[in-house]
């Protein structure tokens, strides 16, 4: 079901490509509406995209209108409890992408009732690339889980989850994943640097080895570890260099997840409201 009245609070990136996504994907601009307190960047989107600019107040909303928070985390209670009464009709859906807060605490805040979905993307979202993991409160009907997927899948691929508590381990790696992989490439980069390349072709290769290679497994039915097996010689170069892969990155990436995630828990708590 495609809603009628789309209501986005806050201007920042992730608003920005939901809002090129829908448009994309034929929403009219009228139909789109941003409340930020910054009037700049509501009106930098609304220039762009055709929508409409509103200061951060609540409103009455009609039924088949979808509200998406996509705020920071810190300022959700505050923004909960100014539009706390527009969710007394029971076909207004709640979407939100704020890392870290539980649907529990947002039904608590807002309204036992409200339908509530909750979603993690990431900022590969920009470039229609997103990987978006969902999950919806009982309360939401099969129409309102269907916009929530036609919304965020705007932006790329969604993979429902059944179970929340799992979506920490999301949050720690296709929520902050992007930023590994860039500094994955930044260490390539150097590293290529080093051994004597000059920067701009140290990061093209580096670049383009990565995004081949992800193109590569997502085009194989074969897993990467079967993929790495292909192109690892015995005693080659490509083993050479993963030996020493193989004794650091593993821990390194657990240790890395589970940061993430203890931080994404951090973030649903109240009291640890932290920026």
């Amino acid at each position: 079901m495609i809603p009628q009245n789309i209501v986005f609070i806050g201007a920042g990136h992730m608003a920005r490509a939901l809002i090129a996504g829908l448009r994309r994907q034929g929403i009219a601009g009228e139909q789109i509406q941003v409340h930020a307190p910054s009037s700049a960047h509501r009106d930098a989107l609304a220039e762009e995209f055709g929508i409409r600019s509103l200061a951060a107040t609540a409103q009455s909303l009609p039924a088949n209108s979808v509200v998406i928070y996509a705020a920071k985390p810190k300022q959700i209670s505050a923004v909960l409890a100014l539009w706390r009464q527009a969710f007394a009709d029971a076909g207004v859906l709640f979407l939100s992408v704020a890392a870290g807060i539980g649907s529990a605490r947002i039904a608590a805040e807002l309204n036992p009732g409200s339908a509530i979905v909750r979603g993690m993307p990431n900022t590969p979202a920009q470039v229609g690339a997103g990987a978006t993991a969902l999950y919806a409160r009982d309360s939401v009907s099969a129409a309102q889980r269907q916009t929530a997927g036609f919304i965020m899948s705007a932006v790329g691929e969604i993979y429902w989850l059944n179970d929340e508590s799992l979506m920490d381990a999301v949050t720690a790696l296709s929520g902050s994943g992007p930023a590994y992989v860039l500094l994955f490439l930044e260490a390539l980069e150097d590293a290529a640097v080093l051994q004597g390349l000059d920067r701009a072709t140290a990061r093209a290769l580096a670049l383009q080895t990565v995004l081949g290679t992800a193109q590569m497994a997502a085009a194989s039915t074969l897993s990467p570890t079967e993929l790495r097996h292909q192109v690892t010689s015995p005693g080659g170069t490509t083993a050479a260099g993963l030996a020493v892969w193989e004794e650091h990155l593993r821990p390194l990436a657990q240790q890395a997840l589970a940061a993430a995630a203890e931080r994404s828990r951090a973030l649903g708590s109240p009291e640890k409201d932290i920026p």
